[in-house]
């Protein structure tokens, strides 16, 4: 019963927190969530063990703060024989010691203290003990709302005397007012607020790019992000009757496409030569790769693209793009052509 209504009362608290709108306005809280590793006295004969954990903490002035902290966790004894819920409640205070340190100023340590319970309950048995605790850590403010923070507490039990040590990491969100002073774990000066004259969501101590137009999608560092863009080329080369002889005409064509796979280094090409239906499919097909080859040929001995980037296919008659049955059509299905989009960053 007790720990329903301890599990209840921190639910409806952060909840509170976390949905009432004037306190953002009001209210210097923070609501701080993490992980931890509890490790139980040796005398309690239980395992160590994984331990979600919640608190809140509310700050007075830009040195101290108050907070309650909620863990619950699960484990078993250690001959594995049976299990234990230990859940835990513990109101105090911190205070955050000097100006930040490290990291452009956004580290600050901190000292935890403070008094509460621990439930125990082994099944058939459940035990409550009032402990006392103490600790340190350290909190990195990665923007004007949310941190980062890792601590070692001590829990002592005034009834059975046994010391337990919570290991944690977690993360912050600052609930107060980012416009002005902001309480415990800042200053006055830049506390929970950081500058940012750009407005991009980057501090200024930690923006690279400062002055980013407004709107710009940027980066961690403050700097505009890449905008894809979308190149593309397409080149046709046309022969005659029976031909794979390149004529002078498509020779801009080919230094078209040249240029384009200078420009992007990465990138392949399939030569793709085709014929009209006239004549034995067979021979089609070795005309089809000798009018690609004689463009690939061109692209590799009078441009200078690796061979290793340009492949040519023939695909024989296989693939008309007109009416084989009129002269104008063989014409067009008489070809060599390559396509190539490549998208790339600005």
């Amino acid at each position: 019963m007790k720990k329903t209504f301890l599990r209840s009362a921190v639910l409806a608290a952060t909840s509170l927190a976390v949905v009432t709108p004037a306190a953002h306005a009001e209210i210097p809280l923070t609501l701080n969530l993490g992980m931890g590793l509890w490790k139980n006295d040796g005398s309690r004969e239980l395992n160590d063990t994984e331990t979600p954990w919640a608190g809140l903490e509310w700050a007075f002035n830009d040195k101290w703060a108050a907070e309650v902290l909620y863990a619950d966790d699960d484990t078993r004894t250690e001959d594995g024989m049976g299990r234990a819920d230990i859940v835990t409640w513990q109101l105090g205070m911190k205070y955050y010691g000097g100006s930040y340190i490290g990291d452009a100023g956004r580290i600050r340590p901190y000292l935890a203290f403070g008094a509460g319970e621990i439930d125990i309950d082994y099944g058939d048995a459940d035990t409550v003990e009032t402990t006392l605790n103490g600790g340190l850590g350290a909190r990195w403010m990665i923007t004007q709302r949310l941190g980062l923070s890792g601590e070692a507490r001590m829990l002592y039990s005034l009834d059975e005397h046994y010391k337990d040590t919570l290991l944690s990491v977690g993360l912050n969100y600052y609930l107060g007012d980012v416009d002005g002073t902001s309480g415990a774990g800042a200053s006055d000066a830049d506390a929970y607020t950081f500058s940012d004259e750009d407005g991009d969501g980057v501090a200024d101590d930690m923006d690279q790019c400062p002055g980013t137009p407004a709107g710009t999608r940027v980066d961690s560092v403050g700097c505009p992000l890449p905008v894809t863009q979308v190149a593309s080329i397409k080149m046709m080369v046309n022969f005659g009757f029976d031909s794979s002889t390149v004529e002078e005409k498509y020779f801009n064509d080919v230094s078209e496409l040249a240029d384009f796979l200078k420009r992007f280094e990465d990138v392949h090409v399939d030569i793709e030569g085709h014929t009209d239906s006239s004549g034995p499919e067979s021979y089609n097909q070795s005309l089809s790769q000798r009018r690609a080859q004689a463009v690939a040929d061109l692209l590799v001995n009078e441009h200078g693209i690796a061979p290793r980037r340009v492949e040519a296919k023939g695909y024989g008659e296989s693939q008309p793009v007109a009416d084989n049955a009129t002269r104008e059509g063989r014409a067009e299905n008489r070809r060599v052509m390559a396509t190539l989009e490549v998208e790339y960053a600005e």
